[in-house]
């Protein structure tokens, strides 16, 4: 069975079979002849498992080990019940914190520390707010930054935690913060007559090469999951 009947069957996109093969969910025989992908029923129950437990946001490293039976199915679920309500309890805090704003009617120039202060007052008493590791760990995970590079080895370090966060947070300092930092640089210097307008423009066409890499890897993430 080709590609493009496990996609019509599975309701999946291409790119989101692919995309799996990469993570190393499912693994299609190639047909000797002319090394194409065949697809068995199998493959096709394996790819519709996925989407159920997608469903129940499991990480893909969860769902890699349940395939594989290095993993316990209602052991994972409980874990994931008590992983989900801490998510509910920190998406409460950030609802909770932009009603207030909403109703401080607060603008653009509103008192950062104020809010701030708010938060650590509110985490105090108990209340939680989303934690940056997470959005760094899901951002990382979304975007296939491992499957853009195509490198092998990426794919297995890829699977640690703190390989993943560090990497992340590695690209968000080389792709936006950096840039921004060093263009802001550059610009102080022409206005202060420091260097000229034509060093000014190759670093920022620079910047913009290493932008659209980061766009890529957005769009191609999006495409990768449902």
């Amino acid at each position: 069975m080709k590609i493009g009947e496990v996609a019509e069957k599975t309701g999946l996109d291409i790119s989101t079979i692919r995309f799996y093969e990469r993570k190393e969910l499912i693994a299609p025989a190639r047909i000797s002849t002319n090394s194409y992908r065949s697809y068995t029923q199998e493959d096709i129950k394996c790819l519709d498992t996925i989407v159920l437990y997608r469903k129940m946001d499991l990480s893909l490293e969860q769902i890699r080990n349940l395939l594989q039976k290095n993993a316990n199915l209602q052991g994972v679920l409980k874990e994931q019940i008590n992983t989900l309500k801490e998510e509910r309890e920190h998406l409460d805090g950030a609802l909770s914190l932009c009603q207030k704003m909403i109703d401080d009617q607060a603008d653009i120039s509103f008192d950062v520390k104020y809010y701030l202060n708010y938060v650590k007052t509110k985490e105090a008493e108990g209340r939680k707010y989303p934690d940056i590791m997470g959005v760094i760990d899901r951002a990382v995970e979304q975007t296939d930054i491992d499957g853009y590079l195509g490198l092998p080895i990426s794919v297995y370090f890829m699977r640690y935690t703190w390989v993943r966060r560090l990497f992340g947070m590695i690209s968000i300092l080389f792709l936006i913060v950096f840039p921004l930092v060093m263009i802001a640089e550059w610009w102080m210097r022409w206005r202060h007559n420091q260097t000229g307008l034509l060093s000014i423009l190759i670093w920022v066409l620079l910047m913009i090469f290493f932008w659209g890499i980061s766009i890529e890897i957005v769009r191609r993430g999006k495409g990768s999951k449902p």
